[in-house]
């Protein structure tokens, strides 16, 4: 069952998210939402969520139910929603609602992704020896200092028998254009049946990764639109890895990261993926003090000297 929570504006294009069970949809609605229902309605955005599966369980090609991603175009045709693109989120992101529109960046001949390996504001390789550091030596030392975290690409889709391609992207974020892709999507979500081995316990970035980039019509969106707070944490705020963080410095450290991307995404299963069930995340006050600050940012000032200003504190 796809739930409307916020009908198709003009553009015709809309947010989706799967929140699949109680504790899902309780999670994103209470966390996430506010600021995803923000985004909507400062760029008209239709906002949808799969609540209940688009296949029975029961079915040979039930899988995670993240998988059923690649059901929601057929869905939306099914129900005879005038749609033109979706962008499908991870429950667990966290929307600037100042960043720009996604669709204005998005090829409607294009699946639009965000690389979780190439572009990046830091390095790749020492962000990686960073996480498996600070968990080591900050959470527990029985996390190993190699591990599949390092996996190269070619190894990566070996390992699950796959041709190898030339990037990763992070699918907690695909943008497409409906009719243009809803059949093929489809076709690759009842290629695999539930038996489908994955490094990651039957998902499917893997295979998804494959299937798209092998399709070839890929258009790279700016690392912004899908910052990782696993990097932004480890890069930025290790001192966050401190067994009694202070909350209120977790969430303001939380926070700058949202205003200096577009979206926050919180993957994974470690505490750095935990760290966004946060009320006090994108409050009143912090989304009203930076709504001021991006407005400025619009003033023309002059420069004109104004004298010594002393502080009087």
């Amino acid at each position: 069952m796809i739930e409307i929570v916020r009908e198709l504006g003009s553009s015709r294009n809309a947010i989706v998210t799967i929140a699949i069970g109680d504790r899902y949809y309780k999670e994103w609605k209470e966390y996430a939402k506010p600021s995803w229902l923000l985004y909507c309605e400062r760029y008209d955005l239709g906002l949808f969520v799969v609540k209940k599966g688009l296949i029975k369980k029961e079915h040979k090609s039930w899988k995670k139910p993240t998988w059923q991603k690649l059901l929601i175009g057929s869905s939306v045709k099914n129900m005879d929603i005038n749609i033109n693109n979706i962008c499908y989120l991870d429950t667990d992101i966290i929307i600037n609602p100042l960043s720009p529109n996604i669709f204005h960046y998005h090829d409607n001949e294009s699946i639009s992704l965000v690389s979780l390996r190439t572009d990046l504001p830091f390095s790749y390789d020492k962000t990686l020896k960073k996480i498996a550091f600070y968990r080591n030596r900050k959470i527990s030392s029985d996390y190993p200092l190699d591990s599949a975290l390092f996996i190269s690409l070619k190894d990566l889709y070996k390992y699950h028998d796959l041709s190898p391609q030339v990037n990763e992207a992070c699918m907690g974020l695909i943008v497409f254009h409906v009719d243009n892709f809803y059949k093929i999507m489809e076709s690759w979500f009842y290629k695999y049946d539930k038996e489908v081995f994955s490094i990651t316990n039957g998902g499917d970035q893997t295979h998804l990764n494959y299937e798209i980039q092998k399709h070839g019509k890929v258009k790279w969106l700016d690392y912004k639109f899908q910052a990782l707070w696993v990097y932004e944490m480890s890069n930025y705020y290790p001192f966050l890895y401190k067994e009694k963080c202070n909350s209120s410095l977790k969430t303001d450290c939380i926070n700058v990261s949202i205003f200096q991307n577009y979206f926050l995404h919180f993957p994974g299963l470690w505490i750095e993926g935990e760290m966004w069930k946060d009320c006090e995340i994108l409050n009143n006050d912090i989304y009203n003090e930076y709504n001021e600050l991006f407005r400025y940012y619009d003033v023309i000032t002059t420069g004109v000297p104004k004298g010594t200003i002393m502080n009087d504190e």
